[in-house]
Order: C-alpha cells, then sequence, then structure tokens
C-alpha cells in the first residue's frame, strides 16, 4: 500500500505551481487585500526549488520565507502609496488661512472664505474675528470650520 507522499514526491513541483494558481484565484476573488498573492509567490518560488530537486524541508522554508518577503514587500509598498495620497476631502482644508468675511463671535458663527467658497465658521477658544481678517482653520465639525 502507498502512502499518500510517496505519492506526491515526483509531482510535488507541480503541486506548489497548483497551489499557487488556488492563492492567485483567491486573490482574483477577495477585493483589495493583496494576502492570498504573498501565498502565491512563495509557492511558486517554492515549486523552482522543487524543480532544482531540493528536499521538501528546504521547499517549505522556501514557501514560508518567500511569504514573508513578499508580504513585507507589499506591506512596505501599501504604506508609502497610503502616504503620498491626497487628501481631496473637507480635511484638507485643516491647516489653510481663510478670511473672514462675517463676524465671528463666542455666541454666534460667522461666515469665512476659502479659495472663493463661504463656509460657516466658529472660533476655537470663544474668541472674536472681525471681517477682514485672516484666521486658520484648525478642524472642521460637520459642515462648520472651526478657526483661531
Amino acid at each position: 500500500m502507498t502512502d499518500i507522499f510517496s505519492l506526491l514526491t515526483p509531482n510535488i513541483a507541480y503541486f506548489w505551481l497548483i497551489l499557487a494558481l488556488v492563492f492567485l484565484l483567491l486573490e482574483i476573488s477577495t477585493p483589495g487585500l493583496f494576502l492570498f498573492v504573498t501565498f502565491a509567490i512563495g509557492s511558486i518560488l517554492a515549486s523552482i526549488v522543487a524543480f532544482l530537486d531540493y528536499s521538501l524541508f528546504v521547499q517549505c522554508i522556501t514557501l514560508i520565507l518567500g511569504f514573508l518577503a513578499s508580504f513585507l514587500i507589499i506591506k512596505l509598498f501599501l504604506k508609502r502609496k497610503e502616504s503620498q495620497r491626497v487628501n481631496t476631502t473637507v480635511d484638507a482644508l485643516v491647516g489653510r488661512i481663510c478670511l473672514v468675511t462675517k463676524k465671528i463671535d463666542k455666541n454666534n458663527s460667522g461666515l469665512v472664505k476659502v479659495d472663493g467658497e463661504v463656509w460657516a465658521a466658529i472660533a476655537k477658544d470663544d474668541k472674536e474675528f472681525l471681517p477682514g481678517q485672516n484666521v486658520k482653520i484648525v478642524f472642521v465639525k460637520g459642515n462648520k470650520l472651526i478657526v483661531s
């Protein structure tokens, strides 16, 4: 009676390639994860090592190291892309200087003009700002700018 290991050993390189294909299909079916592609890379590297007639132990180590290396490379790449992303929401207004067009005091919100757009604004520390003054946007709360 033959065991599964003796049947698998001569064809192990093809097993790694089929496993890589399965991981690639899983990657295609899961949006935005990029996890299965790292397993596919490890499997492809393990198949190369298998075609070179290295032991199963070396193939498994290659699989694990290939997965880890590709995972770290993809993670660094995605982190770099994330840091280069330009904020296009209202949060991009934070830190900008704007012009007061209607008086802002501690009891009432006023109006400020940013890039030709008029926004409602509230003073951060109950300060008073008169029309014509420049103020800095500290943060955005709902549809109002908090200025100082």
